[in-house]
């Protein structure tokens, strides 16, 4: 018996010490990196590395149906770090010395987490990523009725967490002058513990179990033109520099550091373009605008321009988030905030709010609100041209422009008084109903502070702005029962004396 406790005993301890080995050398990586600036490894005769490694970052969504309305779900990623299998680790550099994200994001979209082109060559057991400030904001609600509950969105913290991810994969085997691509995937559900029977999440916990998983790029099935890794879009901040020459844009974004695009033959510009009366061509881009890039991230690290969106003629405060309560009055509401284009200069919200932060929202003389069709196919809409909140509608994702901002203070959430509203794209998740490519297809299983109880059209678009698929390569892959995340337009429910009979316009559809 005594000898079966000392086996156990010192099998625990066995398994307790690699996970310290594993944290020391991550921490020991990020202060060598802290000191150099360069990429920072403790890895003997690492010099001279000479293959290119690219790491993405996308979410696994709660699976449909879920009773849980996930507003946002932030986390602050401080390093990656791979471990070889002759000891020591190497880091990663990060796009962003601070690199913030809002998970509900990726449950679409794909964004740009690490690069480095100095990875030396060998075999890697693992990867680790340390995270912190990690924070869910949700909200509760009955099936069938739109808005979140009255005083039911609430936001729960986290701790730091580093998961190491050791499954395929991993081992990975690195020759000289390769270029790899990683997608990391954080799977949200495995991250939450939620209460059944009342919706509330009562935990997070980014370094529980089968949290983070990574696969190699490009995804086995999507729209990808060839050669090609992932889809990295809605790139939005403000423009640092444009070098017509080149025909390259460089968008500094607020929490996930710079991405350069460059144009090709098939980069398009929004119908922004036109409307600012800037032309319909690659010169429409100006430094200091804030835009928004669709691009494709290649295979080399570099990255395609596919279309070239401004939001703004000139640098300045914009607040992007989700509508989670019915508009208060005519002139005010709540977003949750899931993006933020701070001004280079003199920002009037500087480091005083965080993503998944509540935001009361003044509409101050505010000009007609604009739907940011990004080209795509949208339906005829009272969203257009409107001046009140009356249009508004739990679900909808907004971009406000900021003229002045009050943080927040004790209960007392964050306000901003803004002069311009755009509809951007809401990322939800559900499940297909139905399928009529390449045209349509309808969704259902929502979550519920959206009200939509049946099954309700998403546009899919094939002109000069197309959708993009990831799981499948275009509409025809989809089938009844499938998990879809959508990147999309929301028009409102398909309800009402004017209701909309495609209530999504989507830019991005993802299968699970």
């Amino acid at each position: 018996m005594s000898s079966l406790r000392i086996l156990f005993l010192t099998t625990q301890c066995s398994s307790e010490l690699r996970k310290w080995r594993v944290f020391l050398l991550f921490v020991l990586g990020l202060s060598l990196a802290a000191c150099s600036g360069r990429v920072g490894s403790s890895v003997a005769g690492g010099q001279g590395g000479g293959t290119t490694l690219i790491v993405t970052l996308r979410a696994s969504p709660l699976s449909p149906p879920s009773s849980t309305n996930l507003l946002a779900f932030r986390t602050t990623v401080l390093g990656i770090s791979l471990i070889p299998s002759t000891g020591g680790s190497l880091n990663v550099p990060l796009n962003s010395d601070l690199y913030r994200v809002d998970l509900t994001r990726l449950q679409s979209d794909t964004v740009l987490l690490a690069l480095s082109d100095a990875i030396p060559a060998g075999t890697y057991t693992s990867m680790a990523v340390s995270l912190s400030n990690s924070a869910v904001t949700s909200c509760t609600q009955t099936q069938g009725i739109t808005g979140c509950a009255a005083g039911s969105v609430s936001t729960l913290s986290g701790g730091p967490a580093i998961p190491v991810i050791t499954a395929a994969p991993f081992p990975l085997v690195v020759t000289r002058g390769q270029s790899i691509g990683l997608a990391v995937n954080i799977n949200v559900a495995n991250a939450l513990t939620v209460d059944e029977h009342t919706q509330v999440i009562e935990g997070v916990n980014l370094g529980a179990a089968n949290v983070l998983t990574a696969a190699m790029l490009p995804p086995s099935s999507s729209s990808l033109p060839s050669s090609t890794l992932d889809f990295v879009e809605d790139v939005t901040g403000v423009v640092s520099s444009v070098d017509a020459a080149k025909q390259s844009v460089t968008v500094e974004t607020a929490t996930k550091g710079s991405i350069t695009a460059i144009a090709g033959p098939a980069t398009t510009v929004s119908p922004n373009c036109t409307t600012f009366n800037l032309g319909s061509a690659f010169t429409c881009a100006k430094q200091g605008q804030v835009a928004s890039l669709e691009t494709v991230l290649n295979a080399d690290g570099t990255f395609t321009l596919l279309q070239y969106d401004p939001l703004g003629t000139t640098a300045g405060d914009w607040i992007e988030g989700v509508i989670g309560l019915p508009p208060s009055s005519s002139t005010e509401f709540q977003l949750i905030t899931n993006d933020l284009v701070l001004a280079s200069a003199n920002s009037l919200i500087g480091n005083n709010l965080e993503l998944g932060a509540p935001v009361k929202v003044t509409l101050a003389n505010p000009k007609p609100f604009v739907v940011d069709t990004k080209d795509l196919v949208v339906p005829s809409t009272s969203f257009s041209g409107a001046t009140d909140a009356s249009v508004l509608t739990p679900g909808q994702t907004l971009a406000v422009r900021v003229i002045s901002f009050t943080p927040a203070s004790g209960t007392a959430p964050a306000a901003a008084s803004v002069d311009f509203v755009y509809l951007r794209f809401t990322r939800v998740t559900g499940s297909v109903a139905s399928a009529a490519p390449p045209n349509a297809f309808t969704m259902q299983s929502f979550p519920p502070f959206l009200g939509l109880t049946l099954p309700v059209t998403v546009q899919v678009s094939s002109g000069t702005s197309k959708t993009n698929f990831d799981g499948i390569t275009d509409a025809s892959g989809l089938v009844s029962g499938q998990t879809a995340s959508i990147r999309a337009l929301y028009f409102g429910p398909p309800t009402g004396s004017t209701p909309t009979p495609n209530p999504f316009s989507a830019a991005k559809v993802r299968i699970h």
